[in-house]
C-alpha cells in the first residue's frame, strides 16, 4: 500500500464509521428478527449467518475507523507506528466490504422466505447491487 495522506484516511474513516454503524444496526435488527422466525426453510439459516456476519463485520469497521480517527488526530500526545495505521485501514475496509456484501446477501435471500418468484427478484436485485458495489468502490485500492 502506498502512503496515504492522513487527512484522506480520516475523511474516509469518518464516513465509513457513520455508514457502518447505520448498516450494522440494520443487520443486527434483521438478525434478531430472523432468529425468532421459525421456519424449516434453509434460507432462514443462511439469512441468520449472513446477517450475523454483516453485523459483526460492520462493527469491526466502526471500531477500526474510530481508532484511525483517534490515532491520526494532530494533537495525539504519542507517536503512532505506521503499521498500526495500515492494519486499522485494512481492517476498516475489509470489515465494511465484507459487512456490506453480507448484508446484500441477506437481502437477496429474504425473498426466498415468501416464494420462488420473490426470491428470484430479491436475489437479482442484490446481485446488481453487488456488481455496482464492486465497480464503484475504488478507495484505498493502491
Amino acid at each position: 500500500m502506498s502512503e496515504l495522506n492522513p487527512k484522506y484516511i480520516v475523511a474516509v474513516a469518518e464516513q465509513l464509521s457513520f455508514v457502518s454503524a447505520f448498516l450494522g444496526g440494520i443487520s443486527a435488527t434483521i438478525l434478531i428478527t430472523i432468529v425468532v422466525f421459525v421456519s424449516s426453510k434453509k434460507s432462514v439459516s443462511w439469512m441468520i449467518a449472513a446477517s450475523a456476519l454483516a453485523a459483526c463485520s460492520l462493527l469491526v469497521a466502526v471500531i477500526a475507523s474510530w481508532r484511525l480517527i483517534i490515532l491520526l488526530h494532530p494533537e495525539l500526545p504519542i507517536a503512532v507506528e505506521p503499521f498500526i495505521i495500515k492494519i486499522l485501514w485494512s481492517g476498516m475496509l475489509l470489515g465494511y466490504s465484507l459487512g456490506f456484501l453480507s448484508l446484500l446477501a441477506c437481502i437477496g435471500l429474504s425473498g426466498w422466505l415468501r416464494s420462488k418468484r420473490s426470491g428470484l427478484i430479491t436475489s437479482g436485485t442484490a446481485l446488481v447491487a453487488v456488481v455496482f458495489f464492486v465497480l464503484a468502490t475504488p478507495f484505498g485500492a493502491n
